[in-house]
Order: C-alpha cells, then sequence, then structure tokens
C-alpha cells in the first residue's frame, strides 16, 4: 500500500473506486466545466462578503474578519453513517450535561479521584453561583458543537466539544443555502437531507 493510500478519501476512501454515497456527486462533478466551477466559487465568495458572513480567530485580536470556507465538494454522509453518528453524537451530548450537572451538585467524578479539583475551580468557565442550581430539564448546555475528523468507513475521532453556542451552526445553514441557490441541478440529482427545519427545532 501506497503512502498516499493510508489516508482516508472522503470521495473514493482508501481506493479508486468513488464510494456510493459521492456515485451521483461524483457523475454530476466530472460533468462540469473547471471554469464554470471556478465562477461559482468566486460567486460564493462575493455573497458571503456582500452578506457579511465572516468570523473571527478566536484569541488573535488583531485578525481581519475571514469568510466561511466554502467547498465545492460537499463532505457526503450517507444514512447508515448518519445514524451512527446521531447515535453517538446524543450520547456524547447527555454524558457532558451528566458530566455538568456533577460538577454542580456532588461532584462525584473529583471525589472519586477521575478529575483533579483545580481544573475545575481554577477554570474560567466554572461557575460557583451555580452550584446546587437545578436548569429546567436538567440541560446545562442545549447545542454542542462536536467537532469530528473520520480516519476511515464508519470511523470517527472528536477533536473537540464546543458546549457553549456554536457558532458553525449558522455558517451550515448559510453554506446549504448557497449551494441551494447556486446548484440547484445538483440538489435534484442527489437527494440530502434537510437544514432549514433547524431554527424550529431549537424551540
Amino acid at each position: 500500500m501506497g503512502e498516499s493510500d493510508d489516508v482516508f478519501d472522503e470521495m473514493h476512501g482508501f481506493g479508486e473506486a468513488v464510494r456510493s454515497p459521492y456515485a451521483r456527486y461524483s457523475s454530476w462533478f466530472e460533468g462540469a466545466t473547471p471554469s464554470a466551477l471556478l465562477k461559482k466559487s468566486r460567486e460564493a465568495r462575493t455573497f458571503f462578503r456582500r452578506t457579511g458572513i465572516t468570523f473571527n480567530v478566536y484569541g488573535d485580536v488583531e485578525a481581519d474578519e475571514r469568510l466561511i470556507p466554502f467547498d465545492l465538494v460537499p463532505r457526503i454522509i450517507g444514512a447508515s453513517e448518519w445514524a451512527l453518528l446521531v447515535r453517538g453524537i446524543e450520547q456524547r451530548v447527555r454524558a457532558i450535561n451528566a458530566f455538568l450537572y456533577d460538577i454542580y451538585h456532588r461532584q462525584e467524578i473529583i471525589r472519586a479521584g477521575r478529575l483533579p479539583e483545580h481544573l475545575i475551580r481554577e477554570n474560567d468557565a466554572f461557575l460557583p453561583k451555580m452550584i446546587g442550581f437545578d436548569p429546567p430539564g436538567g440541560i446545562y448546555t442545549h447545542i454542542v458543537g462536536i467537532d469530528l475528523v473520520r480516519t476511515g468507513p464508519n470511523e470517527f475521532f472528536v477533536l473537540e466539544d464546543n458546549a457553549r453556542t456554536p457558532s458553525g451552526v449558522s455558517y451550515m445553514l448559510e453554506n446549504r443555502e448557497t449551494m441551494l441557490k447556486m446548484f440547484p441541478e445538483l440538489f435534484a440529482q442527489v437527494p440530502v437531507q434537510r437544514v432549514s427545519g433547524y431554527p424550529m427545532a431549537l424551540r
């Protein structure tokens, strides 16, 4: 196996054949001309700049606002893989809320020696006034941004959990809206799960 074969490719996996979730997209992509794709990419960047869809790098006070990343090659997750991810992500969010409940109540994880107390007490995000407080439904964090990386078929690893208010959600919505406007023929060929109902799901 060559060096390049050791890295999982979203569209081709570890080999040359196109993975099934990308079959229709690959056919569409190969039929598009490079000049047309470049033109669409520039249009997307112009749209993002005009509408102010930008972000700042955390911790970099002097950093200029940057346009959100926009890739003409989307990350397509098949239905079976998505079902696997949903189960794992929902379990992880429940675990995060259970951890926060414990930290603000009996602190069993500290008593058991699994976590040094100073990591909690000295953390800027720790709020002593929350000790003993029960939020509605026992939910401390309603929206969790979980950064994932894929290392193989049906194999994902978590880079980090963003348990405050992940701004990336809005980027995802705008990215999908832009793709729909620029490539309506693509979405007519490739069935994808809708994301437009996300804001209503927060109510």
